[in-house]
């Protein structure tokens, strides 16, 4: 994809939505780009009327939405999705759209628990925590999963998405259950450390206190603590306010940056919450 391209087609006034990652497709090169990307998580059910019509209407390619209509409600619609976009936009390398199929055969022999999992997990990693700790949870509640390590997994990421979101209690509570089904230190580790973030000091001592078991990864935790608070001394959050410190003190723009600041913050929740980015 390193060849400049001539972009075909309009460009959407109304995008098109990708649920499986929570993002916008606004021209037919950015449907080829997210396809290539993230194929991963897609399988035949992303060629649908919705997107026929989408390429139709907003993107102005009648004759693309026709090849596309043809393979629609087909068994390997996906894969030959990225035949239609190859031969009618040219977007992919001869080298790119075969090694596209291939991942594409390969994702169809996972299940869909499998798939849906990677969905989740890419919700994760691109920090949308609330889409991600939902599709966590609906594949819990409606994926057929019987294998206790894949089920610890899942309750240990959900316990990460709370975390993100400063739901540490909640957060506790899903890395709990992962260890419980799945005994392993990751878990333990960070369910202790996500205690601790919301009980007061003599209620997470207490606690700490009837654990029998286990006595390392409690002062792993401590130790973990302790050197970041050590490290916030070098962290640039701790320099900024230093900075901001300094402008109160000598009349600068203090609360015009604490302000700025203040409204950042609560934009970047924001995206954790509804992933608009």
């Amino acid at each position: 994809m390193s060849n400049v391209l001539l972009c075909q087609g309009a460009l959407a006034k109304n995008p098109y939505y990708v649920k499986e990652a929570c993002l916008y497709l606004y021209s037919v090169e950015e449907l080829c780009y997210f396809v290539y990307h993230y194929a991963y998580i897609l399988d035949d059910s992303f060629v649908s009327e919705k997107l026929i019509t989408w390429i139709d209407e907003e993107l102005e390619l009648e004759k693309l939405s026709n090849k596309v209509s043809s393979v629609c409600g087909r068994k390997g619609a996906l894969g030959n999705l990225v035949r239609v976009l190859n031969n009618e936009i040219g977007y992919y390398s001869e080298d790119e759209w075969v090694s596209l199929l291939e991942d594409i055969d390969s994702n169809s022999k996972m299940s869909l628990s499998q798939r849906r999992k990677i969905r989740a997990d890419g919700l994760l990693k691109s920090e949308k925590y609330a889409q991600a700790l939902e599709e966590y949870e609906n594949l819990l509640y409606e994926g057929d999963i019987d294998e206790p390590s894949f089920v610890a997994k899942i309750y240990h990421n959900l316990g990460v998405c709370a975390a993100k979101l400063f739901m540490f209690e909640k957060a506790a509570d899903f890395l709990e259950k992962a260890y419980d089904i799945y005994p392993n230190t990751e878990s333990y580790v960070e369910m202790l450390s996500a205690r601790k973030m919301y009980m007061s000091n003599v209620e997470y001592v207490n606690y700490v206190g009837d654990i029998k078991d286990n006595v390392d990864d409690s002062l792993a935790v401590e130790r973990q603590f302790e050197i970041l608070k050590l490290s916030w001394g070098e962290q640039p959050a701790y320099k900024y306010f230093r900075e901001l410190a300094k402008q109160k003190d000598e009349g600068g723009s203090y609360y015009a940056s604490i302000d700025k600041l203040a409204q950042e913050v609560k934009d970047k929740y924001r995206g954790y919450i509804n992933g608009a980015w």
